[in-house]
């Protein structure tokens, strides 16, 4: 048994609950590290065990930033000027991107929506959205008790990321993993300095029902 578990459980996901917008990239991740990830992102659960995403798995420092320029969309507000100006989002710049690319439907899940689900559009949504958020969970969670910072992005030009890794289907989510930047605050934009603003965690309702 691990003296103090529970604390040390509580640590890393409250770690994981803080995103990172700039990197040491002098250091390169051990295989075992990156192997552990990819085996949390592809066996955590989903909805009856269907595969709905794909995972690439990117550690090619000049295609980590090729997809990194194309995710503008993410806001900072001067506060002295009230201006609001799009800017990359730096967690993709991680030492690892993971992207979850949408895939095809299985044949199985077919005949499911077919004879069970009246919606079925909305009933696929409903379970990829839910199978991509218990994966990223996974791996943000995962890189915490590894001492790894995470940040997800969906914002940006998913069209030409797409293109740029020559993907089949549409990309869902970006998910920068890797080292933190000692020597700067988390908040500090990788390559511009700019600081992005945060928002306490809002409390989550809670009740035990014996």
């Amino acid at each position: 048994m691990i003296p103090n578990l529970h604390e040390e459980m509580k640590k890393a996901v409250v770690r994981s609950q803080h995103t990172q917008r700039n990197w040491d990239l002098s250091k390169e991740m051990p295989q075992d590290d990156i192997d552990m990830l990819v085996h949390a992102v592809t066996t955590c659960p989903s909805k009856q065990n269907f595969a709905f995403y794909n995972v690439h798995v990117i550690t090619n420092r000049e295609t980590i930033e090729q997809v990194h320029e194309l995710t503008t969309g993410l806001g900072v507000t001067d506060p002295k000027t009230g201006v609001r100006t799009d800017i990359t989002n730096s967690q993709t710049l991680a030492n690892l991107l993971i992207v979850f690319e949408e895939a095809d439907v299985s044949e199985a899940y077919k005949y499911k929506l077919k004879s069970r689900d009246s919606d079925s559009e909305f009933t696929y949504n409903k379970d990829k959205d839910m199978a991509v958020g218990i994966a990223a969970g996974y791996v943000n969670v995962i890189a915490s008790m590894l001492g790894y910072q995470t940040g997800c992005c969906a914002c940006g030009q998913f069209d030409k990321i797409q293109e740029v890794l020559g993907l089949k289907n549409a990309p869902i989510l970006l998910m920068g993993v890797g080292y933190k930047d000692p020597n700067r605050e988390r908040r500090e934009h990788h390559t511009l300095g700019v600081k992005v603003t945060r928002r306490v965690k809002e409390p989550i309702s809670v009740s035990y029902i014996k």
